[in-house]
């Protein structure tokens, strides 16, 4: 048997992917069901980790209505802003920058973050998938909700530069207080 999400070979009967987790057992065409949203939509829109974002949007459907349920998301929680821009939610990671430099409760925002990220996803994933629904033809609908979701790879690159700069400003910072801690122990003694 070939896996339907990650396309390697699992046991025959298996209920849950060795290679990427995914839950097997379930119907795909009817783990999304509100405003008839496919799993194949949201596979194109997502792109990358599409199994996995499938499997947590599907706990927000799973009674036949909308409802938050708290899932866990460590690239949300680690990265928030970043992740945030990687998944093209613009707005949302504006919020967050601004409100991360408030001091005193980044951990707790983070973990908030971490919380109900998956659904905040959710949410702009379904907006999205039904706003192209509602203005493109099905000739170019799945190409288009491709190009409007997916990832933006250069994010990557920006946090590598944001790490690096970071670093540097830690290490000038720490710096400057080795040398007054010696200039001081120079002047006592």
């Amino acid at each position: 048997m070939i896996c339907p999400y990650c396309k390697e070979d699992i046991l025959d009967g298996a209920i849950k992917c060795k290679h990427c987790g995914s839950m097997l057992n379930l119907d795909p065409a009817n783990t999304i069901n509100i405003d008839s949203i496919t799993t194949d939509e949201i596979r194109a829109f997502v792109g990358t980790n599409s199994y996995y974002y499938i499997q947590n949007f599907s706990k927000f459907t799973i009674t036949g209505r909308e409802e938050f349920c708290a899932t866990w998301n460590w690239s949300c929680f680690g990265f928030t802003f970043l992740w945030m821009l990687y998944r093209k939610m613009y707005f949302l990671s504006i919020i967050t920058f601004v409100v991360f430099c408030l001091p005193g409760i980044n951990i707790l925002l983070h973990i908030a973050a971490g919380v109900i990220g998956n659904y905040l996803y959710y949410k702009h994933a379904k907006d999205k998938i039904l706003e192209t629904r509602a203005s493109q033809t099905p000739q170019n609908y799945v190409q288009v909700l491709q190009e409007i979701g997916g990832t933006n790879r250069w994010v990557i690159t920006l946090g590598i530069i944001l790490a690096i700069f970071t670093l540097i400003l830690f290490a000038l910072f720490f710096s400057t207080i080795i040398a007054t801690m010696g200039r001081i122990v120079e002047i006592t003694i």
